[in-house]
């Protein structure tokens, strides 16, 4: 079995999730990833910021005069983050939580509003870096462990409260599918261990037991009871289709995660119509239940995240 140091690779391919590593260089820091007549759009690698950034895509193709580079797929946060703040990158969608617990100045206090909480990622990302931070999409892509309701029935565990009763007393058997992003970020496995007092001796044994995958991979482990538990999204289609259960976040440790177009500051300032048009994505999407649904047309039906980005902007009447 895979423990968390051994990391199942794939390639950087369309509607798979990929590590870091596989991201496109080029670009100078602090420069605007593209020529003067273009912009360049990036993704992370899982369907939903894909889909999100062919929204973009579709949008500044429809409704400016600029060339509009594909980049989706460049890689996990800390490539995209890097392809954004250092080149070649001109703009990809990042998540409210993200700018404020991730990336510098990368804060440690909790934001509950949603509205606040953006209001806060876009003053401090736009205070260190030369970005502008749009408006948001109303919904929440939270973190969250998911499990299959034969397990929840077995071990009678429905909170992240619960499973840690039950990691710590000495019930480290299970095996717990993780995403690589995930496995390193604060606002990830270590501060969920830390912020809910899971024993270290008992993580230490439990570390056997999990397992370091790509995004798309979490979800099959569970199909094919290679794992008991897995991380994902709250607006991951395959929670509701696949009938798994989401484990409460009794003590609060996850913040907002709304995502928002995040673009050079100075392609916002010498185009000013991809600022108008980017800002029209977001509120067109009408919450959790949506983006759900969409993110279901890619990840289930196996549908082209563009060709579902450029039907969701045509109904929405942005393009």
């Amino acid at each position: 079995m895979l423990t968390r140091r051994e990391f199942i690779r794939v390639g950087c391919t369309a509607g798979t999730a990929t590590v870091a590593g596989c991201s496109w260089a080029g670009g100078q820091s602090g420069s605007s990833g593209g020529s003067a007549d273009e912009i360049v759009i990036g993704s992370k690698t899982f369907a939903e910021n894909r889909i999100l950034g062919y929204m973009a895509y579709e949008a500044l193709s429809e409704l400016t005069d600029l060339r509009v580079v594909d980049k989706m797929g460049y890689g996990a946060t800390s490539a995209a983050w890097e392809g954004l703040t250092e080149g070649p990158l001109d703009l990809y969608w990042e998540y409210t939580g993200t700018l404020r617990l991730t990336h510098p100045p990368a804060r440690e206090s909790l934001i509950t509003d949603p509205t606040e909480q953006a209001d806060a990622a876009r003053e401090s990302t736009e205070s260190e870096h030369d970005l502008v931070v749009l408006n948001r999409a109303p919904f929440n892509n939270t973190y969250t462990i998911v499990t299959t309701s034969e397990w929840t029935d077995e071990v009678g565990i429905n909170s992240l409260g619960g499973l840690t009763d039950h990691v710590n007393a000495g019930n480290t058997d299970q095996t717990i599918a993780l995403g690589p992003s995930f496995y390193d970020r604060a606002d990830g496995w270590p501060g969920l261990l830390d912020h809910y007092g899971f024993d270290s001796a008992a993580v230490e044994e439990w570390d056997e037991n999990v397992e370091v995958v790509s995004l798309g991979l979490t979800y099959e482990f569970l199909e094919i009871d290679r794992a008991q538990l897995g991380m994902g999204f709250l607006t991951d289609g395959r929670i509701d289709i696949d009938g798994l259960v989401p484990l409460a976040d009794d003590e609060s440790f996850w913040p907002i995660y709304s995502p928002c177009p995040c673009l050079s500051a100075s392609i916002a300032e010498s185009n000013p119509e991809v600022r108008e048009a980017l800002d029209r994505i977001g509120p067109s999407i009408d919450g959790a239940e949506q983006i759900r649904e969409l993110n279901a047309a890619v990840t289930i039906d196996g549908r082209s995240a563009q060709r579902v980005a450029r039907e969701h902007l045509d109904a929405a009447g942005v393009i």
